[in-house]
């Protein structure tokens, strides 16, 4: 018998008598050879072994479809345990709109300092930042034009002093006419105020500290050519301190000066202080481009610590924006920035799921929230961070 019919023959028997016995002996890890040969119902062991590289290869390729054919033992999925969390309820509160402004710390009083008279700078005598007093020297200008100036109006002062006393011996004999002596008279006190007018002329050029400060915005360069009024410096009074900010038109109505109901505050992180606040300046006219306010607020303490330049957060607890309704009033620590906006985990039917909200202000205990959010709703607060839309989670771990 060729191979070729053999292989027809083997197949044909296999067929005919594969069965849940013959899976069972390949489960057990009976040999191939035995299979074969129960198949074949006692077939010649030469002849089996003629065949034996067909039979491996066809037998490979039964024990697979044995495999699938006998059974598969299935798995169920395995469920993943629900993310605990903690949840609030949602409920309506009430209180008052807590404004917020970002400002800039400023002395209570900054002087301004410049120069009458032009001329080089010759000496700078301070440096930004140190602490002056009063009459202390800032800088000098070249004074050498001054300085001869109140010579000569000295020697002519002298000689007007010189001619009113001899007149005025002769006028007391009566030798001198009134009239002469009234013109003497004059000469002596047009030389003695032009003899003044160049003195002050030579002080000008020193330019001193008006009061106790510290200096700031000093950019001036020995050698510099300064002109008459150019600001050269400003004096801060570092012992009270405000803070500027702009306020948008629609909030502006609610700040009243001097009210101490506002109960205000500015943060400074650069010291990590919070000092109370109240309103001294309101403007009066807005910002062509932003539509916004100045205002200047008095900062209650700070003295020697704050520095003028510092970013203050500034919280106002505006009039004209408290609340005449309940609203839903939930803690900042709740509230995702995402691209799309801001968001928040709400659970819904034993499911986390992300909602987007709008916020409408800022209270002393959380955030308001305009819309995304009802009363009932379950807010998660803690436990977010490893949360899904649609994962299961169970609240108030």
């Amino acid at each position: 018998m060729g191979y070729g019919l053999q292989e027809k023959v083997i197949n044909d028997a296999l067929k005919r008598r594969m069965s849940a016995t013959s899976c069972s002996m390949l489960r057990q890890g009976r040999g191939l050879e035995e299979w074969v040969k129960t198949l074949l119902g006692g077939a010649d062991t030469v002849f089996l072994r003629s065949v034996g590289r067909t039979l491996r290869v066809i037998g490979a390729a039964l024990i697979a479809l044995c495999l699938v054919g006998c059974g598969k033992i299935e798995k169920s999925p395995k469920q993943q345990a629900p993310l605990k969390v903690r949840t609030m309820t949602v409920e309506p509160q009430s209180g008052s709109a807590v404004s917020r402004y970002v400002g800039t710390i400023e002395a209570a009083q900054e002087t301004p300092l410049s120069l009458q008279n032009s001329g080089r700078v010759v000496s700078v005598a301070v440096k930004n930042g140190q602490r002056v007093q009063k009459g202390q020297t800032i800088l000098q200008i070249d004074n050498t034009q001054e300085l001869n100036a109140v010579r000569g109006a000295e020697a002519s002062l002298q000689h007007a002093q010189d001619g009113y006393d001899r007149v005025s011996q002769v006028h007391a004999k009566g030798v001198v006419s009134d009239q002469k002596m009234v013109e003497i008279e004059s000469q002596l006190a047009q030389a003695r105020s032009l003899y003044e007018a160049a003195q002050q002329r030579l002080k000008e050029c020193t330019l001193t500290a008006p009061c106790d400060g510290v200096v700031s915005g000093l950019d001036v360069a020995i050698g510099q050519t300064i002109l008459p009024g150019t600001r050269v410096c400003s004096l801060l009074d570092m012992t009270g301190f405000c803070v500027r900010f702009t306020v948008p038109e629609k909030e502006i109505k609610g700040l009243k000066v001097n009210d101490e109901r506002l109960r205000g505050e500015v943060e400074v992180a650069a010291v990590d202080a919070v000092y109370p606040i109240v309103v001294k300046e309101k403007g009066v006219t807005a910002n062509p481009v932003t539509h916004t306010y100045e205002v200047v607020a008095r900062i209650n303490g700070g003295a020697n610590v704050l520095m003028s330049g510092m970013v203050g957060k500034v919280r106002l607890n505006v009039e004209g924006l408290r609340l005449k309704d309940e609203s839903i009033i939930i803690p900042a620590k709740c509230i995702l920035l995402k691209p799309e906006g801001h968001t928040v985990w709400v659970i819904e039917n034993g499911n986390a799921v992300r909602k987007n909200i709008i916020v409408d202000g800022y209270e002393a205990d959380g955030v308001r929230v305009k819309s995304g959010l009802q009363a009932g709703d379950t807010l998660i607060s803690d436990g977010y961070q490893k949360l899904y839309n649609g994962c299961a989670v169970i609240g108030d771990w």
